[in-house]
């Protein structure tokens, strides 16, 4: 039993890693062909709650390269002044979006996939051979009983019912 648990451990976390790393890194490549910086003016104050990538929202203006003007609203960062031009990611339909996933981001998913399914892994075992043990002590257990019925009345000089 301890052969398969060392063979699954040897094996299945790192396949689910690299599953997870390898569609993780299709997603880092698709953002990465289809979005792209452009330049743009703040035409208000930011507002809302500062991101963990030290940004907020505001609302912005830009012309595109076929000379349409377009507003919205984007994540710049959060010192940014009305007026001030900063620098955010748009889409392919050229709308704002957040920036295209990293390489690291791929990486993490990795091995937090890989980790987790090993402690599943070691969970399952774990379960299944508590279960195991349970089931086999009842039977030893009902056996010990029933020997005991046959052995007790002889041994107490007691009569059986």
């Amino acid at each position: 039993m301890l052969v398969l648990l060392a063979a699954a451990l040897a094996c299945v976390p790192y396949l689910a890693g690299r599953s997870a790393y390898d569609a993780q890194m299709r997603t880092v490549r698709e953002q990465s062909a289809s979005r792209h910086q452009i330049t743009v003016q703040s035409t208000g104050d930011t507002y809302g709650a500062l991101s963990r990538s030290g940004t907020r929202t505001a609302p912005v203006r830009w012309t595109d390269g076929q000379g349409l003007s377009h507003t919205d609203f984007a994540d710049v960062p959060s010192d940014t002044a009305r007026g001030e031009r900063v620098r955010i990611w748009v889409n392919a339909a050229g709308e704002p979006a957040r920036p295209p996933l990293e390489r690291g981001s791929a990486v993490e998913t990795g091995w937090f996939t890989g980790a987790a399914t090993a402690a599943v892994l070691v969970l399952v075992f774990l379960g299944v051979r508590a279960a195991v043990a349970v089931a086999y002590d009842r039977r030893r257990y009902a056996h010990w009983a029933a020997q005991w019925e046959i052995v007790e009345p002889q041994w107490s000089k007691r009569l059986p019912t």
